[in-house]
This record gives C-alpha cells, sequence and structure tokens, in this order.
C-alpha cells in the first residue's frame, strides 16, 4: 500500500484510537424460548463515587425495576431463567434480585415507574397501567425538524436534534417540543416517553466542568396562551442507560389551555416513542415469583453490536470473547458457585463481581396464578446493589474497597462511617469474599469471539468460561 509522504520524505500513518467504551452498567439477557437476548442494562444510576464538581459526588440510587415483555422470558421446565453480566470494566456489588409476575388485560400496557433522576426522593417503582394511551398530535426536535412519525413506534429510528459536544453524554442546550393536542380536564396525565442515553463518564464530567459546562437533566416548559414558555417541572427524568420507558407524570402541572410542552437539556438522550396517557381505571394484577437459584462464574464478553445512532448497543450472548480490553478492580470478590443466600434480601450482603463475570438467576413460576381470558402477562425485574467504575475521576476507582453500603451518607463516606463491622458483617465477607484478584493488566486485549451457546439447563458451575482464563 502506499502511504502519505510529507515534504521531507517522512512517511505518516494514519491510525484511529478505538473508542473503548469502559463502562455503562450490568445487562440483563433473558430466555425467549430459543436464546438468551438483551433486554436492557439495570441500576445504571446505582454507580458510586461519581465526579460532578470538585466539591460533589453524585447520590446513587441503589434499587431499579425493569420491565421484561412476557414474549421475551419464557419458562423452562417451570423456571424462568435471566442471566445478569457485566460486559465492560466495573465492579458490581448486587445485594438482591427479585422478579414480579405483572397480569393484565391484553388492552392494557405495564411500565414500572422508574427514571434517572440526580437527587432523591428518587421513583416509586409502582406498576403505571395504561389503557388510554394516544399518539402526539406533533413534534419538532432541537434543530426543529418534524419528528412525529420518529416517534409514534418503537423501532430504534430516534429523534435527537442535536450536536453532540466533544464531551461524552454532553450536547448543545436543545428543546424536544410536543404537541399534546386537548388533555382531558381532570383526568392523569402521564407521558410514557421510550429512550436511550448515551452516557457521560466520570471523565467527561470533570473535563465539561473545566470547560463551565454543568449537566442540564430533562425539564419541561410548557407554553403558555400568550406563546411565552413557562418551566412547570424540576427534574423530567432520563432513561438510565439502553432503550427502556420511563414515565414523566404532568398529573396538575399543565397550566389550562396549554398544549405544547419541551423537554429541555444538554445531554446526549434519544427518544424512540412518545405515548400520552391519561387512563383513570386500568388493572393489573403483581405475584412475586420465587427465587429458585443463583451462580456465580465466570462468562466472558457477549459480542457487542453498534446500531446507527451513538450508544445504542445490543449484545449477543452466544458469541462469547473469553478475554478483552478491561481487567478487574484490586480486592476480593464473591466465590464462584451457588449465591441464592445472598441475593434474597437487602442487606449489604453483597455478591461482588467484575468484568466478564455473571450471575445465572433461575426463579420459580411453577405456582403462579392462572390468568383470565382475555389477560396477558409481563415481568418486572428488580437489582438492588452499586456499581463502581475503573475511571480516574470517580472515587477509589481501582480498588473494590471501599465497600458502599445502604446506610452511608455519601461515597467516598467520612472517617466516623464505616461498611458494618458486626460479627454478621465479619462472617459475611471471611465466607464469602475469598476470591482475591490482583488487579494486574489482563493477559490479552483482543477480543477473540467463539460460539458459546449456553441454555437454561446447562450447569453453569461446569460450563465453558465458568472460570476466568
Amino acid at each position: 500500500m502506499d502511504l502519505p509522504k510529507l515534504a521531507d520524505g517522512r512517511v505518516t500513518i494514519p491510525m484511529k484510537e478505538a473508542d473503548r467504551r469502559g463502562s455503562s452498567c450490568p445487562v440483563l439477557f433473558a430466555w425467549d424460548g430459543h436464546k438468551y437476548k438483551l433486554v436492557t442494562d439495570v441500576i445504571g444510576a446505582a454507580v458510586v463515587g461519581h465526579w460532578f464538581t470538585p466539591t460533589r459526588r453524585n447520590i446513587p440510587n441503589s434499587g431499579e425495576w425493569i420491565k421484561v415483555d412476557g414474549g421475551q422470558l419464557v419458562g423452562v421446565d417451570g423456571k424462568l431463567s435471566l442471566r445478569f453480566i457485566e460486559p465492560m470494566e466495573e465492579v458490581n456489588y448486587i445485594d438482591q434480585l427479585r422478579l414480579v409476575a405483572v397480569d393484565h388485560p391484553e388492552n392494557v400496557e405495564v411500565n414500572p415507574d422508574e427514571k434517572f433522576l440526580d437527587d432523591p426522593p428518587f421513583a416509586s417503582g409502582r406498576v403505571v397501567a395504561s389503557s388510554e394511551t394516544h399518539l402526539l398530535v406533533g413534534a419538532w426536535d432541537g434543530e426543529g425538524r418534524d419528528v412525529k412519525d420518529a416517534l409514534s413506534r418503537r423501532d430504534h429510528q430516534f429523534a435527537s436534534g442535536f450536536m453532540p459536544s466533544p464531551y461524552d453524554g454532553f450536547a448543545n442546550l436543545h428543546a424536544m417540543t410536543l404537541d399534546l393536542g386537548d388533555v382531558k380536564a381532570g383526568a392523569p396525565l402521564r407521558l410514557l416517553m421510550t429512550g436511550y442515553v448515551n452516557y457521560f463518564s466520570a471523565t467527561s464530567l470533570y473535563a465539561a466542568w473545566q470547560a463551565g459546562i454543568k449537566p442540564i437533566a430533562p425539564y419541561v416548559d410548557a407554553q403558555m396562551l400568550d406563546g411565552s414558555w413557562q418551566r412547570i417541572t424540576g427534574e423530567a427524568g432520563f432513561p438510565a442507560g439502553l432503550e427502556r420507558t420511563i414515565v414523566v407524570d404532568l398529573t396538575g402541572k399543565l397550566p389550562s389551555g396549554a398544549r405544547r410542552i419541551r423537554l429541555m437539556s444538554n445531554l446526549e438522550i434519544y427518544w424512540d416513542q412518545v405515548l400520552i396517557d391519561q387512563s383513570t381505571d386500568a388493572e393489573a394484577r403483581s405475584t412475586d415469583v420465587p427465587l429458585s437459584g443463583a451462580t456465580l462464574h465466570f462468562r466472558g464478553y457477549p459480542r457487542q453490536i453498534d446500531g446507527v445512532s451513538s450508544g445504542d448497543l445490543d449484545y449477543d450472548y452466544d458469541r462469547v470473547s473469553l478475554s478483552g480490553p478491561f481487567q478487574h478492580q484490586r480486592g476480593n470478590y464473591t466465590r464462584f458457585g451457588d449465591v441464592t443466600e445472598l441475593v434474597k434480601g437487602v442487606d449489604d450482603r453483597y455478591v461482588i463481581f467484575g468484568s466478564g463475570e455473571e450471575i445465572a438467576a433461575e426463579f420459580d413460576s411453577g405456582k403462579l396464578p392462572a390468568l383470565p381470558a382475555g389477560w396477558k402477562r409481563d415481568y418486572f425485574f428488580y437489582a438492588n446493589g452499586f456499581v463502581k467504575d475503573m475511571d480516574w475521576w470517580d472515587a477509589s476507582p481501582f480498588t473494590v474497597s471501599q465497600m458502599p453500603f445502604h446506610g452511608m451518607s455519601k461515597y467516598p463516606y467520612p472517617e466516623n462511617e464505616n461498611f458494618p463491622d458486626d460479627a454478621g458483617a465479619l462472617t459475611y465477607q471471611l465466607n464469602w469474599n475469598d476470591r482475591f484478584d490482583s488487579g494486574e493488566p489482563v493477559h490479552s486485549y483482543r477480543f477473540n469471539y467463539r460460539d458459546l451457546r449456553s441454555t437454561p439447563r446447562d450447569d453453569t458451575s461446569t460450563s465453558p468460561g465458568a472460570s476466568r482464563p
């Protein structure tokens, strides 16, 4: 190949640095009767020690509910099978895993009340049942383009209308303008907004702060009858990672006669669909699905599939590399094997796992109630715990310690606070967290994918990839 030369005869070799996305949050796969398919990522808002300014760290939200459509989760021998895996460079402290069956009439849609909020009170996680949803009358992105059609269905054709900045996750301040049409007086008013966020990192937050830019989470303005705009909410929230649906409740907040609103933000948020929900009596019934078993093991790195829009990811669970450009934080992790006891309740007794590792969780569906005629079943998956990135501008980014806990006032916590050290807590650490990792660089930075198909019947403690290479 002919390489370009400079005037003095030197040869130039063009090189492009790989965009090695190092952190996001653990991701969830569900057995659909044929294979494990990606649902979305989980507990992205539970990251600890995230840098905002020299004097401020984030407040983690340790719990999140994720909807799993009924068709995405198919039982085998009375069990519902999920895989909870870390595909990047983070340490996870998982305290509880739950699954709830949510039954409802076929004409009703259910979603958890969830979204990313900077500060408490966080979203409730309750079931939001919707039977009277309809599309927007009109929609325009930040550049004034008509995006009504793009927001009418979930097809990964996103509305954005912003200019990404040099700082990951940031864009210019922009508006997404929505025409709600005629709103029924006295009825609830909710927006079911489906989309994803291309996350900022602790490093990009620091770089943006140096440039005088601070993150502006979405808030809602309403257009008044005189044409002016008036802010009607605090934080409206945004999807906490890959695509999911959030609920923005505007009940009692829209001024009389107003029909147009706009979401203002400088974050890279991509919207796939927006529905207006004014339901008053939609029915849904919830039943816990008991956890029958949870096993921790090394899986490897599922092949990442990039969408057209930046940060829109999918993963192929069956194409796996046992090596990759990620390493572990130094410290003690939970031993491989049965960890069912650790994920049954919120008690600061975590399953601690890192890059390339997963919890294989099975739930017993054998005693779920029969569905009434004309009803269907979806599921809500719940994870509670914390996540720590390996990022220079996070707190204690290269070690498993200091261990977060639910009673801490902040992270890193002050000297007068400490991780529980009673006899039970010490017994937990000694008996469970005896898998030490030195945090040394990995042996191979390359992905070398191979077929590693897994089914719910696999013995995950002895399956290929059960131990880290």
